[in-house]
């Protein structure tokens, strides 16, 4: 079978000759990073990311994929599906969305999707830095680690009652609104934290002078 010339080689042309194909990939990620693909702005860094994305496009970018192709087509779902149909982020719909990637050029796609994997690691690494709580020993002696499974549930649980509306609402508020909603939930929390060892190291004192 004849080779398609690189500029015109598409992510379908890809899936259905992976054995003539299988070596470009490492080369295709290392290619520039185009200003636009699909007719929109590719997000040029993590702010511009969180800016543009809702929050259930950030649980739909942090999801796992077993293969790379899987995982090109989610990240160009996640960020593009709102914008090129105009219509609010759904999950189910992004996927069948999933169809329109296949005949773009792998010459574009694969840099564009390397560079929001990025931009998506550089998202949560920031979340664990600004919301991330080191278990106590008593925490740990419990198993609290067994919970980390149900994190995303969790999560969603606090918003809905943070902001009171429904789940459905939570994925479609802006990402950042949210952000900033765990922290000042995790500040709370952390000064609710420092009164209490204040409290009783005074109980404590006001004890043993008495003694």
């Amino acid at each position: 079978m004849k080779l398609i010339p690189l500029d015109k080689l598409t992510l379908r042309d890809m899936l259905d000759n992976l054995h003539l194909y299988s070596g470009l990939a490492d080369g295709l990620i290392q290619l520039p990073v185009p200003d636009s693909i699909m007719g929109h702005q590719v997000p040029k860094d993590m702010s511009e990311l969180c800016e543009g994305i809702c929050y259930g496009q950030r649980i739909f970018l942090t999801q796992k994929e077993d293969n790379d192709f899987d995982l090109i087509v989610r990240m160009i779902d996640g960020y593009f599906y709102p914008l090129v149909t105009t219509e609010k982020w759904d999950s189910d719909k992004a996927l069948v969305f999933g169809k329109n990637v296949l005949p773009l050029p792998v010459i574009d796609l694969y840099p564009v999707a390397m560079h929001l994997i990025t931009l998506v690691d550089e998202m949560t690494e920031r979340e664990h830095k600004l919301l991330h709580r080191e278990p106590t020993k008593i925490e740990k002696a419990a198993g609290i680690e067994k919970l980390n499974i149900y994190s995303e549930l969790t999560s969603l649980d606090f918003l809905r009652d943070a902001m009171k509306c429904t789940v459905p609402e939570v994925l479609l508020t802006p990402y950042n609104e949210c952000l900033v909603r765990f922290m000042i939930a995790k500040d709370q929390a952390d000064y609710q934290e420092r009164y209490f060892k204040l409290m009783q190291e005074q109980s404590t004192n006001h004890t043993s002078r008495f003694k």
